[in-house]
């Protein structure tokens, strides 16, 4: 048996940490929706805006917090997040979606090799989480013109500390 996947006790303060912010980001996601009705509801954003990043958010935490130890489960929500942040990115100029689209693919490529054993250290993705936390707060916050940019940004630096706490938690496991 070999002992490189990575594992997170779901009584660890880390993984209770780690869940609590994804369920605060999933909560500062639905008030950011609330508060950006405008009386018309279409049925795509209500999926798109909400569903899908509050989703992977509660998804993600529950899985922290489920009697299982392994980490490899956490890697579906995950993904689906970063696919969300990198459809949003689509309507925005061409640098910009590229740029956003690589920066999400690498981390999402970071946090599959860190869980499975394949990266051999934390590190990269702890680095992962404290960069992408520092320039969503120092980009986003000027950028974020009404209560929903604002919030919005907040959970995704949410999103970013809660990985960083898991990452911080994570031990090495056995691999059956």
């Amino acid at each position: 048996m070999s002992y490189n996947r990575r594992t997170l006790s779901p009584d660890s303060p880390f993984a209770i940490a780690a869940a609590l912010l994804f369920f605060a980001s999933a909560a500062m996601r639905t008030v950011g929706f609330i508060l950006s009705y405008s009386g018309e509801l279409l049925i795509f954003d209500l999926i798109i805006e909400l569903l899908v990043p509050a989703l992977c958010c509660v998804i993600f935490g529950t899985m922290l917090l489920s009697r299982k130890k392994s980490l490899i489960p956490t890697v579906f929500p995950l993904v689906g997040g970063s696919l969300y942040i990198i459809f949003r990115a689509l309507g925005l100029e061409l640098w910009q979606t590229v740029a956003i689209t690589a920066v999400y693919a690498l981390f999402a490529i970071v946090y599959i090799l860190t869980v499975t054993g394949i990266l051999g250290t934390r590190r990269v993705l702890m680095f992962f989480c404290i960069a992408g936390s520092a320039i969503c707060v120092a980009i986003g916050t000027k950028a974020a013109e009404g209560t929903q940019s604002f919030l919005g940004v907040f959970s995704l630096v949410l999103i970013l500390a809660a990985i960083f706490f898991e990452s911080v938690g994570m031990r090495r496991g056995r691999q059956y």
